[in-house]
């Protein structure tokens, strides 16, 4: 029975997509690029923020001067909106609070950037509510990279061979395939049907009742 179990953020635990893509608009706007109905950027995640730029820019305006300039302006835009259209998925927090309530450790390892994911969990979480989150800092290796697993196992005091990854998309697969633990992938993130059949994925999940029941099933 894996008693860790670790959370992507945005598309696994809380639907951040709406506001991200209103801002990367923004951004492109300011910078004279062109911008995506909001529908598109499910598309663009996965991966660190230059990677989601780089996938929004037309193939002749991906220059390194042209990433850092939409992730600048979409970095102050971000952190200064609102956030509106945020929030966790429908059932996640009886997901959470079950784990918790069960003695599981819950922690969360994402790709945003440390301090906006730290206020961000802040805000939509009761204090302390995690065991452990681990963002994206310039110091150390971002996801598909194990490092955050690593970190994440060591601040709870376990080991990979406790830990299961929950995630929405390409890089959490990858990153549970570089940990070598088990990845169950849950279908209403930004993935889409590749990700789904990755042979790699332990199991595929539709609804958070899917999820917690697979969790607690672990090993039976």
């Amino acid at each position: 029975m894996r008693k860790l179990v670790i959370f992507d953020f945005d598309g696994t635990l809380v639907d951040t997509i709406t506001d991200v893509g209103i801002c990367f608009n923004e951004a492109l706007k300011v910078n004279d690029l062109p911008q995506h109905p909001l529908d598109a950027f499910g598309r663009f995640a996965g991966g660190n923020l230059e990677t989601v730029v780089s996938r929004m820019l037309p193939q002749d305006q991906i220059t390194v001067e042209n990433i850092d300039r939409v992730k600048t302006v979409y970095r102050k835009l971000y952190l200064e909106s609102k956030k509106p259209n945020t929030k966790p998925y429908p059932g996640m927090m009886h997901v959470l609070d079950t784990l918790k309530a069960k003695g599981y450790k819950i922690a969360v390892n994402s790709n945003k950037g440390q301090a906006l994911l730290d206020d961000m969990v802040q805000k939509m979480f009761p204090p302390e509510y995690f065991d452990e989150v681990v963002g994206y800092l310039e110091s150390r290796p971002s996801k598909p990279d194990p490092c955050g697993v690593d970190m994440i196992c060591r601040a709870c005091g376990m080991r990979r061979e406790d830990a299961v990854y929950v995630g929405d998309g390409a890089s959490d697969i990858a990153t549970a395939e570089a940990a070598e633990i088990p990845c169950i992938y849950v279908t209403w993130g930004q993935g889409n049907q590749k990700d789904e059949e990755n042979p790699y994925n332990y199991r595929v999940v539709n609804t958070a009742d899917e999820l917690l029941q697979t969790l607690q099933n672990q090993g039976k």
